[in-house]
């Protein structure tokens, strides 16, 4: 199974989903979420074979930013995609640790350096890709707000994608310990602090020393970036928005095509 998102859109959340189904809701054991489910990325930047990683169960799982067309293929691939103003707001305070940046770049800074880079742009032409695809068999299409709004929903959903057969207990105990509030409860577990140090290290940077991690303290929200972003930063992404994704789809914004979606996949 290949959990492959855009950063800040619930890669961390739908790859935890799918640990705890396989694992039928027992409480998290392992120090890092990489330590049982592989980043592809960063395996191969450290010189490591994800493949050889042992796993602790059924089915496989690795965890991925890489854009669908290059994706290895033959496994089953889940996406998601959020509001990206809010995909935004989530990224400064993440890379503000996990690339030692301490402050040194201003989040006004980072976030109008990013929204008017190609970063909001590959995640538009990345949506577009998913999209085409998101009728086939090996793809599961997800939107952050459907897990913010059917938290049990899209995980019995996701269940029955991956080829986990879970008790109604197993269910509720799954629910349970992939709530945000359970995921802050063991937050340092997904803040890959072992990688941003190893990373430093390579760099010949001093290693952060604190982490906000993937799980922090009042994220995974919707309608954070709306509130937070300066204007011109919201202006930037509306249209870049237009330029990419609503001259070829005719989709005013994310919400409009998820309500699309919604429609069309009939639950």
């Amino acid at each position: 199974v290949l959990v492959a998102t855009p950063g800040k859109s619930g890669t961390t959340w739908l790859t935890h989903i799918c640990h705890q189904l396989r694992m039928r809701g027992a409480e998290p054991d392992f120090e890092q979420q990489e330590d049982v489910i592989p980043v592809l990325e960063v395996f191969v930047e450290f010189g490591i074979d994800p493949q050889t990683m042992p796993q602790p169960a059924d089915p496989r799982i690795f965890h991925t930013h890489i854009p669908y067309a290059k994706l290895p293929k033959g496994g089953r691939m889940i996406t998601c995609y959020r509001e990206p103003l809010d995909m935004l707001a989530s990224v400064y305070p993440f890379m503000d640790t996990q690339l030692a940046l301490k402050g040194r770049v201003s989040k006004s800074l980072f976030h109008e350096t990013f929204a008017s880079s190609d970063g909001v742009k590959h995640f538009f032409c990345g949506l577009l890709d998913w999209w085409e695809h998101r009728h086939d068999q090996d793809v599961l299409f997800l939107f952050f707000d459907d897990l913010k709004e059917n938290h049990e929903g899209c995980v019995r959903r996701i269940a029955w994608f991956i080829g986990v057969e879970c008790t109604e207990e197993e269910i509720a105990r799954v629910v349970h310990t992939t709530t945000h509030s359970e995921m802050f409860r063991h937050h340092d577990k997904f803040d890959s602090s072992r990688h941003s140090r190893r990373r430093a290290e390579i760099l010949g940077d001093d290693p952060p020393t604190e982490f906000s991690g993937r799980v922090r303290k009042g994220g995974g929200t919707s309608g954070e970036g709306e509130k937070t972003l300066p204007q011109e930063v919201k202006q930037l992404v509306e249209q870049m928005w237009r330029e990419v994704v609503e001259a070829k789809l005719g989709f005013k914004d994310i919400k409009e095509m998820r309500e699309a979606w919604i429609k069309e996949r009939g639950w």
